[in-house]
This record gives C-alpha cells, sequence and structure tokens, in this order.
C-alpha cells in the first residue's frame, strides 16, 4: 500500500498534468485522500471491533472483540454472550474481559444478564443486573425503552439504577437518559 502511494506520489511530482486527473486504484485510493492519509495525526486513536455470532433456533451465542490502538496505548476488551428471544421475551447474558490486566488482579472481567419484555412494537422494559469482580460493584438498573417508528431509527431510554459495592458502604443511585438515532 505504501509502495503504491509514493509511486503516484512520484508521477504526481513529475508530470504535472498527470496531477490534474483524478487516478482510482480498486475505487480506494483517490489524490484527495492520498493526502488526507498523509497528513492525518500521528498520534490519533484508531478502533476497531470484530462480532461472531451462531442462531440455534431462538437461541444465539456469539464472541465479541474490541481493539483501540494509540501510540502510547493498546486496549483490548473480549466479550462471550448468549442470547435467547421468544415472542416478546428475552434473556441476554454476557461476560466481559478487560485484556492487559495487573498481574495481581487477574479477574476484571464483568458479568451481566438482562431480562426484556417488549409490552409492544414501541416499548420495552428491561432489568440489567452486572457485577464487576474486579472492583466487585453490583449494579441493577430498570431501562424504559420507547422506539416511536417500528425499525431502529429512533430510540428514547430513560434507566434508573443503583451501585452498590462489597468494599463502600454507601449506596449509590443514577439516573440514565439517552437518545440514538439511525441515519
Amino acid at each position: 500500500m505504501r509502495k503504491i502511494i509514493t509511486i503516484l506520489l512520484l508521477l504526481m511530482c513529475t508530470i504535472p498534468a498527470f496531477a490534474e486527473e483524478e487516478i482510482y486504484l480498486d475505487k480506494q485510493i483517490t489524490p484527495q485522500n492520498i493526502y488526507s492519509k498523509m497528513n492525518s495525526n500521528p498520534y490519533a486513536s484508531h478502533s476497531t471491533s470484530f462480532t461472531h455470532e451462531k442462531t440455534f433456533g431462538n437461541f444465539t451465542l456469539g464472541t465479541k472483540s474490541d481493539n483501540s490502538f494509540s501510540p502510547d496505548t493498546y486496549t483490548h476488551s473480549s466479550t462471550f454472550f448468549t442470547k435467547y428471544r421468544k415472542n416478546k421475551f428475552s434473556f441476554d447474558t454476557s461476560y466481559k474481559n478487560q485484556g492487559f490486566a495487573s498481574l495481581n488482579k487477574p479477574i476484571n472481567g464483568v458479568f451481566s444478564f438482562t431480562p426484556e419484555y417488549k409490552l409492544n412494537n414501541h416499548i420495552t422494559l428491561q432489568n440489567v443486573y452486572s457485577t464487576s469482580f474486579l472492583d466487585k460493584n453490583k449494579k441493577n438498573e430498570l431501562i424504559f425503552s420507547i422506539k416511536p417508528f417500528k425499525d431502529d431509527r429512533m430510540n428514547f431510554d430513560i434507566g434508573a439504577g443503583q451501585i452498590y459495592s462489597d468494599n463502600t458502604s454507601p449506596i449509590r443511585s443514577q439516573l440514565n437518559f439517552s437518545t440514538k438515532f439511525k441515519f
């Protein structure tokens, strides 16, 4: 890839008439995005995510891997998840493990399970329970979700939850609002 970019830049500098035309290679590289790649921030963070799942009737098994790269850090998380969907009821479980933990704390994952009930095509009620093995926090959150349309173009979520820990005595409460738009 770098050889192609170098050759294109040399050709553009030696042949002035050639530099004015648009060049397309594999419909991915144009003179405009060559310059943007050359001038991109070397300290920028880049993320990747891969999901693989297999469905057996109403039951789904899957894994997800998330990576984030920057010059000074690398983070990795792996998630194993299961889903069961039947009519208006679903039950999801997952275990997410953060990579590159310190050696004295090898179990740093978060286990969660979520029962969900669809009242109709527009209103869903979820109860998310999760526990973190590293900081020994437990969280229970009730989420009320509204979809004004039958597809995923817009979604409003209102959640109320409590976080309690084995390490600290006060129970913390939280109220969440989120809006998702899909264009």
